[in-house]
């Protein structure tokens, strides 16, 4: 009888932590999709401690009154119940605080090799941006536009020298930046686009609608607009019977849109993923949680550059 007993004790045992860890485990994947750990975080501690407390103990007391009716036809007195509950609780408690700790541990780590992935994809990110935007095609191209103007108007020549000078400037100065001041930005890109007229007139118009009082604050990575436009040139038709739209302005007071009209060249689709949105996109999950938008139809190309603050 007596070995019985203690079968029954640990079938009971046995029962009971194997309810405790799954019924656990479906709580917190539960919690997991509604309540963010991240967002959350006292009242997702909370609630999942009233949670786990309360479905612990009553899988303890159920399972209990039910092996204690089989066992010996008698249910559980009020004093019994009482001390499996108190034992229930002093068991309870201590393993879901290990739980916790092994799990903001095992966040921790995981995010503490993300953001290293991040950084070191970040930096990778940058000596790309530097490459690209002192390809010797860029030099050439432009050199060739100043030795032109050389020889019709050296007036001409002298100004486009200045802001052939201000482009690299920029670049040089600020390649290891993680973010800028939108208002310089602009006034960097202002010198590029000046460059790209004189090379392509007529066949490309670019319309830059910016208000000239944004708060320094308001920033975004360094580089972002000139690889943009730059992706543009690259993948779209080009001529005065079909010239190349750009526009760039602010929409509702957040987020940087750039939009051309969409004429792609030939076999261009599959280069796409080499271009300038794979540099962004990683530099904007390094830096916050914003992330960048490409939307493209029949008629047009449009990526959406969230604004991101100072402070962030």
């Amino acid at each position: 009888m007596m070995y019985l007993n203690y079968l029954v004790a640990f079938l009971w045992i046995l029962s009971v932590i194997v309810l405790l860890w799954f019924g656990n485990r479906f709580i917190f994947r539960l919690l997991d999709k509604s309540v963010s750990w991240l967002k959350y975080t006292a009242r997702r501690f909370f609630l999942q401690l009233m949670l786990s407390c309360i479905y612990s103990l009553a899988c303890i007391n159920l399972s209990y009154y039910l092996f204690k009716i089989t066992s010996t036809v008698t249910p559980p007195d009020l004093a019994q119940i009482l001390v499996l509950n108190i034992y229930g609780l002093l068991f309870i408690i201590p393993v879901l605080s290990v739980n916790f700790g092994i799990y903001f541990m095992m966040q921790w780590k995981k995010e503490h090799i993300k953001s290293d992935q991040l950084k070191q994809e970040n930096l990778n990110s940058q000596l790309e941006a530097l490459r690209m935007h002192i390809d010797p095609h860029f030099l050439f191209n432009n050199l060739n536009v100043l030795s032109t103007l050389i020889e019709e108007n050296s007036r001409d020549a002298q100004f486009f020298l200045e802001r052939f000078a201000d482009v690299y400037r920029y670049v040089l100065q600020y390649k290891k930046e993680e973010l800028v001041a939108l208002n310089t930005e602009i006034t960097f890109i202002r010198s590029y686009v000046f460059l790209l007229k004189k090379r392509f007139e007529e066949q490309c118009i670019i319309d830059i609608d910016i208000p000239g009082d944004l708060p320094d604050t308001m920033c975004i990575p360094p580089l972002s607009l000139q690889m943009l436009v730059e992706n543009a040139i690259k993948h779209n038709k080009i001529s005065l019977k079909s010239p190349l739209m750009i526009g760039i302005f602010i929409e509702h007071g957040t987020t940087l849109v750039v939009r051309n009209n969409y004429q792609p060249k030939p076999n261009s689709e599959s280069k796409l993923a080499n271009t300038g949105l794979e540099n962004i996109s990683k530099r904007y999950k390094y830096l916050s949680d914003s992330a960048i938008t490409v939307v493209r139809d029949e008629n047009s190309f449009v990526v959406k550059l969230p604004l991101l603050e100072l402070e962030d």
